[in-house]
């Protein structure tokens, strides 16, 4: 989140300095959340990497789910990378190769960001609203990008005019977003990540354009 415009939990507008300490407690947030999990994470162990009191940390965050909210937040606008990419036009010749990178960007960013991108899915499934709000925003451009693919598909008679353009998109970024967490089972049965991402890549060839990728 950028500093213009940050409340504190007293509904102070913080100033530059406080909004850097308020972004440190955040790191701190996320990397006590990537080694112990969400239901470890204390206030008192991000205080510590931060050198800081639990009295300032409340000053910016009511809880730690506080917290990892305004982390799920600031993801927001991280994805445009990610879904530029998936805009881009996708013909025959190359379909196979820009779906390949753009899910091997897509498990990277997982790797960087899944502790917050588990825990936003979870309390939205939970139907936190906060949360759900988030993923509604989060999904949004992987939603349209990979809609109007599959409308274009439709039109250009590459894939069956029953097909609903929103389904096939949402069941794609499922996809995407529960192979993150199968990985570790399917690597230790001997699946590769390359095995994996050359399987996700040809599901979404296939479901969004209608080619059928060699």
């Amino acid at each position: 989140m950028t500093e213009e415009g940050v409340i504190a939990t007293d509904g102070r507008v913080i100033g530059e300095r406080a909004a850097r300490t308020r972004a440190r407690l955040l790191e701190a947030t996320a990397e006590t959340l990537r080694e112990q999990g969400a239901l470890e994470v204390k206030v008192a162990d991000v205080v510590r990497i931060v050198g800081t009191s639990p009295a300032t940390f409340y000053q910016y965050f009511s809880d730690v789910e506080d917290a990892i909210y305004a982390l799920a937040v600031d993801l927001i606008p991280t994805v445009s990378p990610l879904t530029d990419q998936l805009a881009e036009t996708w013909t025959e010749n190359d379909a196979l190769e820009k779906a390949r990178l753009f899910v091997n960007n897509y498990m990277n960013f997982w790797d960087r960001y899944g502790s917050v991108l588990r825990l936003m899915l979870l309390r939205a499934d939970e139907r936190d609203e906060r949360f759900r709000q988030v993923r509604r925003e989060y999904n949004a451009p992987f939603m349209t990008t990979m809609s109007n693919k599959v409308t274009d598909a439709i039109a250009a008679q590459r894939l069956p005019a029953e097909l609903d353009a929103q389904t096939v998109a949402g069941a794609m970024l499922a996809a995407l977003d529960r192979l993150p967490n199968y990985r570790e089972m399917f690597e230790k049965r001997g699946t590769t990540r390359q095995a994996m991402t050359e399987t996700m890549a040809r599901l979404l060839v296939t479901s969004l354009t209608g080619y059928q990728p060699r």
